[in-house]
């Protein structure tokens, strides 16, 4: 079934498309939206939770796990090829890293060749903390 651009889910697009590189709950999204638009424009909180919901199937969107796995994170995927690279995802910040296209594939090949194990690459995110973050707890 194809899925028509409704107004609610232009404004939450357009807002994950201009931070493409954050991962926002849904109450951050809320806020967010909030900020940037009239009251009356905003989607309710249970209307961004069944568009993200959407999103992520249609695969527009990743979802994350934060902290304990009890809540989670939203982050548009940025790019055409996402689905064609491993990405790392710091546990600090929150930043989003697009892995070079070639380290991921010797990446994927070395876990099959040591395991006989199969990567999907649209799925598989690194968790870990970025050198800007690692510079800063040095501080």
């Amino acid at each position: 079934m194809a899925e028509y651009e409704t107004k609610q889910r232009r404004i939450l697009l357009d807002y994950l498309n201009a931070h493409p590189d954050h991962g926002f709950s849904v109450e951050e999204l809320y806020d967010g939206l909030v900020s940037e638009h009239t009251a009356d424009a905003v989607p309710g909180k249970s209307t961004i939770y069944r568009l993200i919901a959407r999103l992520v199937g249609e695969g527009l969107v990743k979802r994350f796990a934060v902290g304990n796995g009890r809540t989670f994170a939203y982050q548009i995927v940025a790019c055409d090829a996402c689905d064609a690279h491993l990405h790392l995802k710091c546990t600090e910040c929150g930043y989003l890293y697009h892995m070079d296209h070639a380290v991921s594939e010797q990446i994927m090949r070395e876990v099959l060749c040591r395991s006989d194990f199969s990567l999907d690459e649209k799925e598989t995110v690194l968790f870990g903390v970025c050198k800007d973050c690692k510079l800063r707890h040095k501080k």
